[in-house]
């Protein structure tokens, strides 16, 4: 009854929007799709807030774009490449991760792990791998096969109840690597883009609950709105519009809970 509610006033809107004259609609769907561009009109429940990189804290190689998003090392080097998230993340939420750089002129590839320390108050070595691993069990990464590391190639990585670090490739292929992480701690994503890997793209992350599926905000700019008919300062957002086009999906109404 809800989502009817819900879409019902959609509809009226977007029936406000259809009759308007023509430069009008023009210039308000322009201000929607700049809007779209440069903050989240996400006022879902279930959202996990922005997902970004530490923008202060990381190796002295790297470099920063798309929002915090993308994170470049320079090829002078296989080292000097980490970089944490720039918030905590939960329990059972799957990072999407994407290999946008590649060199060949050096050995070795990805490697993404968690930390229970907070990003701030980590003296930053040029490896993960051992500096960071063997110095802490408040540390933990795995090393990603280079075949699954080529540009392009997307991966999920999380950090399970069981405090498993979880690797899942894009053929579907998953690990799992015990840790001494303590899960009832805040815990920070770590990714050291070494090797022959020289850059790579946060995608975003999901974690499925007991009904619906929590989602991280893939905006520049996170703005919060808790507007119950999905307007922004009167206007209808660009999601809202795509959202009436297409047939309801269950991907929001997961009853999957596990780990896998």
């Amino acid at each position: 009854m809800i989502q009817k509610l819900k879409h019902s006033k959609i509809s009226t809107a977007l029936q406000e929007v259809k009759r308007m004259p023509a430069k009008k609609k023009e210039k308000q769907q322009q201000m929607m799709t700049n809007d779209s561009v440069h903050r989240c009109v996400c006022h879902k429940l279930t959202s996990l807030g922005p997902l970004s990189f530490h923008s202060n804290v990381n190796g002295r190689l790297i470099t920063l774009s798309d929002g915090g998003r993308r994170a470049t090392r320079d090829e002078s080097s296989f080292r000097h490449g980490l970089v944490f998230s720039a918030r905590p993340v939960k329990i059972r939420e799957k990072l999407r991760l994407r290999v946008e750089g590649f060199t060949g002129n050096w050995h070795g590839s990805l490697r993404i792990g968690f930390a229970n320390v907070l990003p701030e108050e980590t003296t930053l070595p040029s490896l993960a791998v051992p500096d960071l691993t063997d110095s802490s069990s408040l540390y933990a990464a795995a090393l990603l096969p280079e075949d699954k590391c080529y540009p392009g190639s997307e991966m999920e990585f999380w950090i399970d109840s069981s405090a498993r670090l979880c690797t899942r490739s894009y053929d579907g292929t998953t690990y799992f690597q015990p840790t001494a992480l303590n899960i009832y701690w805040p815990i920070w994503a770590m990714i050291d883009i070494y090797g022959q890997t020289s850059a790579v793209m946060l995608l975003g992350s999901k974690k499925k609950g007991l009904i619906f599926t929590h989602r991280s905000c893939p905006a520049l700019k996170h703005n919060k709105h808790t507007d119950d008919d999905n307007r922004v300062n009167g206007e209808i957002n660009t999601e809202t519009l795509e959202t009436l086009n297409k047939p309801m999906s269950m991907q929001d109404h997961e009853s999957d809970n596990t780990d896998i």
